[in-house]
């Protein structure tokens, strides 16, 4: 069904994330595995990314668009800080600017929230 497949793609983004936070960990503290784990926190942002984008397009309730949306703007946030302390390019600004306007979508999240 269209629900359990929603589910499933929106369970599938959580270890993709956890696999990114967890190579972008060892490429700073273990520099012997640092070349190779910084590819694999890249590679797995983009999907986590897309995914989260894709779950913001279809949600129809306005709740979870805007959760989803949340998480998302958490996630680019996070990969520009990740692609900031791992390359050194000048991305603090771009992940704090994400961080903000998801600490802004939680207040129309908190006001529905409330509400139910």
């Amino acid at each position: 069904t269209t629900k359990y497949r929603f589910q499933y793609i929106e369970f599938l983004h959580f270890p993709l994330w956890i696999i990114k936070d967890a190579s972008w960990f060892i490429a700073l503290h273990y520099e012997s595995y640092a070349n190779v784990f910084q590819k694999i926190s890249l590679l797995f942002a983009l999907p986590t990314i897309l995914i989260s984008l894709y779950l913001i397009r279809i949600s129809k309730e306005p709740f979870k668009r805007i959760e989803h949306s949340i998480i998302g703007t958490w996630l680019v946030a996070n990969s520009l800080w990740m692609v900031s302390e791992l390359f050194e390019v000048p991305l603090s600004i771009g992940a704090l600017l994400f961080f903000t306007l998801g600490l802004v979508l939680t207040f129309p999240y908190f006001r529905i929230l409330f509400k139910k």
